[in-house]
């Protein structure tokens, strides 16, 4: 009688493997071994998962930001400091796998990810942009199809696991020996598709400019930058204790903006502001900071 585990994985390592149809089958195993933890990766791999915190790390890719030009179409924007980059242009792809495939194959250049109006809005004001500008976030196709290889690579290791311990099942059925042995398994899937990177984004694409030494320092415009960044926390959608300490950071600024204590100290101020910031998911406020710090000092 055939091995429901070994004739997934001659299906997996098939010329033409179907990766929806391997998940369905990996359901079925999971649900008769009783492994409820993987079936859960299972369903979100088949569904979608809820939102981008709940992404395993091999569904995170980075893309180009780019603005859009009237006359020149999509270029590059210039970022100018590379953790924040980093935290602008890395996203997990939250989207079902079927919806992946379907989107590579009908995104001939690679795919867009756009931006909610109020982030529009913080970016112009990053960039000092004389008129309203799209922006918009360019992800190479070749980087989200690899998540559909890191599936597979993780459906095959664990039937794998599953041989190894003697877990092959008789036609659809599995004893109970099978599956008392199937709980000793690990169920998290950072157990089976190993390490991964991100796909970086071509590196001519991204360029980091280095701010302006001969600036002079303004406490009047200090004071102006600090409204606006006061302005952008506020539109982020962070937890309320982080936009909370982000608020009472830039407090702590304007008390030194109004003592005038020395220029250097209120930028290192605004430094730990900016990476609170990005650590916190405030990305595009972040943005706004090193701007501004370009600008002032």
């Amino acid at each position: 009688m055939s091995s429901i585990v070994i004739d997934l994985q001659n299906e997996i390592t098939s010329s033409d493997c179907d990766v929806v149809k391997i998940l369905r089958r990996a359901h079925v195993i999971a649900v008769k071994l009783g492994l409820k933890e993987f079936d859960q990766w299972i369903s979100n791999e088949l569904n979608g998962y809820p939102n981008q915190d709940a992404c395993p790390d091999y569904r995170k890719v980075r893309g180009v930001l780019k603005a859009f030009n009237p006359y020149h179409g999509w270029i590059p924007t210039l970022i100018p400091d590379a953790e924040l980059e980093k935290a602008i242009c890395e996203k997990r792809v939250p989207n079902s796998i079927s919806e992946i495939i379907t989107l590579c194959k009908t995104a001939e250049n690679g795919l867009i990810s756009e931006f909610t109006g109020k982030q529009l809005n913080l970016f112009n004001r990053m960039f000092d942009s004389p008129l309203p500008m799209r922006y918009a976030l360019h992800i190479s196709g070749a980087s989200v199809m690899d998540i559909v290889e890191k599936v597979k690579n993780a459906i095959l290791e664990w039937t794998l696991k599953l041989e190894d311990e003697g877990i092959l099942g008789e036609g659809m059925r599995f004893s109970d020996e099978e599956k008392q042995t199937a709980q000793t398994l690990p169920q998290t899937v950072n157990n089976y598709y190993g390490a991964t990177n991100v796909i970086n984004a071509p590196s001519e694409s991204m360029q980091i400019v280095s701010g302006n030494e001969s600036v002079t320092f303004s406490y009047d415009k200090a004071n102006t930058a600090v409204s606006e960044i006061e302005s952008a926390i506020s539109q982020e959608q962070m937890k309320t204790e982080d936009k909370d300490t982000a608020l009472e950071m830039l407090s702590e600024i304007k008390d030194k903006i109004s003592q005038e204590k020395k220029p250097s100290v209120i930028r290192a101020l605004l430094v730990g502001l900016k990476d609170f910031l990005i650590n916190a998911g405030g990305s595009l406020a972040a943005g706004l900071i090193q701007a501004k710090i370009q600008g002032l000092f």
